[in-house]
């Protein structure tokens, strides 16, 4: 058995894809059948609560109708009753049922001569008295026939001669042996549905009447029509001589449909599931790969132990490794983006929607995983840049003790959720502006910062700022003192290296790629400064970042952007990804500040519909099939010189964004993205 087992794991090992495969498919297809289950029992309910809702409201609607007919039908009787005396009191008792009733807008009394003799309101009604109905097309025939058949008429939807529109419902009376005349009333059911419809607030509502003209409907700003099962239609007849029917329907709105929380829920989780069972799949196929290299790294070991004379050969071969697995990792790094990308986007979404505080929670370390794999992605190709040697400083102006400011700020409540003080001693500082790369040198900042934070563990950090003139240049000295473990001697030398832990006992209790240091190190050698470190085992560290900054001619203070209240909704955008994930990230981002997006699937698409609207804005991916991002940007650009256009893409070498640039492109945001660099950038064109 034993033996049968070896084998078994032996042949795994052998064949590397073979085990990741089985588990993807495995965990995909457990996901997917919990998925179409619960996503099954979801539409179920819903229907049920659609049909519910639907019977409910046709019949409050029909009750409301007859409710207000009624209420003529009473005038008619009294005129009846008293053969025609009860006219001298028409006034006082239509006016009190003008204010009783929310439907009706106005009353009239027209004789058997189709002359309309009494209007209640006068006000607002004067060019509607006196009006001879048998010059209305629609009204003659109908009103006739009503009148001799004694039935009740209900015109359709119709604009009024006074202004605005109506029903009008005629009540034929008759008194002395014959006919007299109708008791018209212009009615408008809007408030009265209204009162009712506000407790249906996740339904869309659509009333028509027998033409087929809209006259009333409600949440129609959220309508949803997802296929023919999820609606709901019934009819109402009105007027059983003409045969007139009025249609009601429902239809779910975006919060039943898709943004409530068990719905909501059940998407993000297959989406994680499927994600998560992708990224195992892949860590269990670079495990593999990891113990077959194991095996050749420990059988080269051996013969480099018995041949010694080959030592230096084989050191040029681990090198050669080394930078062929730093190379494997970066190339790696930006494949993993895309997904990520998708994963961050749609933690925004949860975290801005109403979920329950359990869930809160599961998003909380869904995002701070993400974060710390991204960190982990960006720190591997921030030292492909590094070797590469295509690392440059990005100019910008800004004040280095304000920055500082603002990043303690940042990340002090991180400090206090540990228990540990953050204090800044900004007193020697002149707020001297200075034009160098602001995102480098917040990156250090931030990585000493994450380093005191990970090992301290009672006490606190002390953050000193010294700044001196020198000529033009501004010399800067921030101090970092932690209370933290401390390091040993042993290891000062070598915590700048790269994929360095200060204590392998260590690496269960803190995260991290052992890059953070190492590309500080070397961005403070950019900056024209240099990061040491004083440390003593058990009692803190504390590490001195200085710089050489070009000062500012301008004294001029930067603005603080805010998103707040961000709201662009006559902006016109159009996305253009093939990847239908990113395209519903990035709509919902940009849905959330009211900005209209239309979407296209590649660059051929995307030219049709830029020819056909107006936009503002196009978001360009790169890399889609028929036609890429770089080849329709060039035909748009020929047409139009004005529009705005940015490219989208997780290549962010400097070669894919000089070619994008090149093709014609404004601008160029690599993904992930979160939606603050998103909103700044719309500002920056659009504010």
């Amino acid at each position: 058995m034993k033996r049968l087992l070896s084998s078994l794991f032996n042949t795994i090992i052998q064949n590397t894809l073979l085990f990741p495969v089985i588990t993807f498919l495995a965990i995909t297809t457990l996901v997917f059948t919990l998925w179409h289950k619960s996503i099954e029992d979801y539409h179920i309910w819903t229907k049920q609560q659609l049909r519910q809702a639907g019977d409910i409201s046709t019949q409050e609607f029909n009750t409301t109708i007859k409710g207000e007919i009624i209420r003529l039908e009473n005038i008619k009787k009294r005129l009846e009753f008293s053969n025609g005396d009860y006219h001298q009191f028409w006034d006082s008792d239509v006016n009190i049922l003008l204010e009783q009733s929310n439907s009706i807008k106005f009353v009239e009394w027209i004789d058997s001569a189709m002359v309309i003799r009494k209007i209640n309101p006068l006000k607002g009604n004067e060019a509607a008295l006196k009006l001879d109905i048998s010059k209305i097309s629609y009204r003659k025939k109908e009103w006739i026939m009503h009148s001799i058949d004694s039935s009740i008429n209900i015109t359709p939807w119709s604009k009024m001669t006074q202004g605005g529109h109506a029903f009008l419902i005629d009540i034929p009376t008759y008194y002395e042996n014959k006919f007299q005349g109708t008791v018209t009333a212009g009615m408008d059911f809007t408030e009265s549905f209204n009162k009712f419809s506000t407790k249906l607030k996740d339904y869309c509502i659509e009333v028509r009447d027998n033409e087929g003209t809209l006259f009333y409907e409600f949440n129609a700003e959220k309508k949803v029509v997802k296929d023919a099962s999820f609606s709901y239609k019934s009819e109402l007849t009105i007027d059983y001589l003409d045969k007139q029917l009025w249609n009601v329907k429902l239809y779910p709105t975006n919060d039943l449909l898709f943004l409530t929380n068990k719905r909501a829920f059940i998407n993000y989780t297959l989406l994680f599931g499927i994600i998560l069972s992708l990224l195992i799949s892949m860590l269990i196929y670079f495990y593999i790969k990891s113990l077959k290299a194991t095996a050749r790294a420990l059988k080269i070991n051996t013969k480099l132990a018995n041949v010694n004379t080959r030592l230096k050969q084989e050191k040029q071969k681990a090198d050669q490794a080394s930078k062929a697995k730093t190379d494997f990792l970066s190339n790696m790094s930006h494949e993993i983006r895309t997904p990520l990308h998708a994963i961050l986007g749609f933690i925004q979404v949860l975290k801005e929607g109403n979920i329950q505080q359990e869930d809160k929670e599961y998003v909380h370390l869904m995002e701070r995983s993400s974060n710390n794999l991204l960190t982990i992605v960006n720190d591997i190709l921030e030292i492909h840049k590094i070797e590469s040697g295509t690392v440059t400083i990005e100019e910008q102006l800004f004040c280095p003790s304000l920055k500082l400011k603002e990043l303690v700020e940042t990340y002090e409540y991180l400090f206090k959720e540990k228990g540990l003080y953050l204090n800044l001693d900004l007193t020697k500082s002149d707020g001297l502006y200075v034009v160098s790369d602001m995102s480098k040198y917040s990156q250090i900042i931030t990585n000493l910062l994450k380093n005191a934070l990970k090992f301290t563990l009672k006490g606190g950090i002390t953050v000193l700022y010294k700044e001196e003139r020198i000529a033009q240049k501004l010399r800067l000295r921030i101090s970092i003192k932690d209370s933290g473990i401390g390091i040993s001697k042993s290891k000062l030398a070598t915590i700048f290296e790269r994929f360095t832990q200060i204590d392998s006992s260590l690496k269960k209790q803190h995260e991290g790629s052992g890059l953070g240091l190492a590309i500080s190190k070397d961005f403070a050698d950019l900056l024209d400064g240099s990061i040491t470190v004083k440390s003593e085992l058990d009692k803190g560290s504390e590490f001195i970042f200085t710089a050489m900054l070009n000062i500012s001619q301008h004294n001029t203070l930067q603005i603080i952007e805010t998103f707040e209240n961000l709201k662009l909704p006559n902006l016109k955008v159009l996305v253009v990804d093939d990847n239908t994930v990113n395209v519903i990230v990035l709509k919902k981002l940009l849905e959330d500040i009211d900005i209209h997006v239309d979407s296209a699937t590649n660059g051929q698409i995307a030219i049709e519909q830029f020819r056909s609207k107006n936009y503002n804005l196009i978001f360009m991916d790169i890399h889609m099939p028929q036609m890429d991002g770089y080849e329709a940007t060039e035909i748009i650009r020929k047409e139009d010189n004005e529009i705005i256009i940015i490219g989208l893409s997780a290549n962010v070498t400097s070669t894919a964004i000089q070619k994008a640039m090149d093709s014609g492109m404004n601008n160029y945001i690599t993904k992930p993205f979160t939606k603050e660099r998103l909103y700044k950038l719309l500002l920056n064109y659009f504010s």
